[in-house]
């Protein structure tokens, strides 16, 4: 039934534009769908590129301009000059606000993408409707975060790589989605085969050294957390800490996922994320 809907909300909203713009000597891969109402600004994971949203996409058409887009060194995106990471992602969304003439917008970033995220929502709150970190502490650090962060990575480095995991099983997926829709599953590691993106090894340490803590009450847009009941990276009580730094920040958790709810749980997602963004721009 899910999948009915968003085709017909898919069908009802054709793509506006998709391409590149450069920045800084790379070549970014963006795709905008709808052509109306205030743009939302969707940013992917470690996992992901723009087209982990599909879920998304087909929701919020029907009422924004939804904008995907490809960090540098995933999806579409280059990486020749070899900088990446959040650091010149906030950069990266500049230029993407500037190129599609958005003068403000609600900006999503979920995992990895809440880095830059909430580092663009720090650097240019004039452009910032709203802010939803998703699956994140986007660069807020308490001495347990910097630990459980550090020892995930560690894990990582140590343990196989995706490619060498059971079929359908992903760290960014909770084990439910396995044993509940292994198609569904499976297609998120599909998703994520398609390029070959930076390895964890080198954008943990990058996330490790980008840190927002000190300049995180300068937000000013409403912002929300969601997160996994079961997210074995970042789980609710790191979440709720997190959020503690940015004054009137709200905590959502979506039950019965892991790390990427979005993609788990994507009816219970985006009504959580809709009735925010109506909130914060009625």
């Amino acid at each position: 039934m899910l999948g009915v809907q968003l085709a017909s909300r898919l069908l009802s909203h054709p793509m506006s534009t998709r391409g590149f713009i450069d920045s800084d000597a790379e070549q970014i891969y963006f795709e905008c769908w709808g052509d109306s109402g205030e743009a939302v600004i969707l940013g992917h994971g470690m996992g992901g590129s723009h087209a982990v949203w599909y879920q998304q996409v087909a929701f919020l058409a029907s009422r924004y301009r939804v904008v995907t887009w490809d960090q540098r060194g995933f999806g579409r995106s280059t990486r020749i000059a070899g900088d990446i990471g959040p650091v010149p992602s906030v950069g990266d969304m500049a230029c993407l606000f500037d190129h599609l003439e958005i003068d403000r917008g609600h900006v999503v970033g979920q995992s990895m993408g809440g880095w830059s995220a909430l580092g663009f929502a720090i650097d240019h709150p004039d452009r910032t409707i709203s802010l939803v970190l998703a699956d994140t502490t986007a660069g807020i650090f308490t001495p347990q975060i910097r630990q459980t962060l550090g020892d995930y990575g560690q894990e990582i480095a140590e343990g196989p790589p995706p490619d060498q995991l059971p079929l359908g099983r992903h760290p960014a997926i909770g084990s439910q989605l396995l044993d509940e829709d292994p198609a569904h599953s499976f297609l998120y590691t599909q998703l994520g085969s398609l390029t070959e993106p930076p390895p964890p090894t080198v954008i943990i340490p990058l996330l490790m050294t980008t840190d927002h803590t000190d300049r995180a009450a300068q937000v000013e847009a409403p912002t929300l957390f969601v997160v996994g009941e079961h997210d074995p990276i970042f789980p609710p009580p790191l979440i709720e800490s997190a959020a503690g730094f940015i004054g009137g920040s709200e905590v959502a958790v979506v039950e019965n996922t892991g790390h990427s709810p979005y993609f788990e749980r994507p009816a219970r997602w985006n009504d959580i994320v809709a009735g925010f963004l109506r909130q914060s721009f009625p």
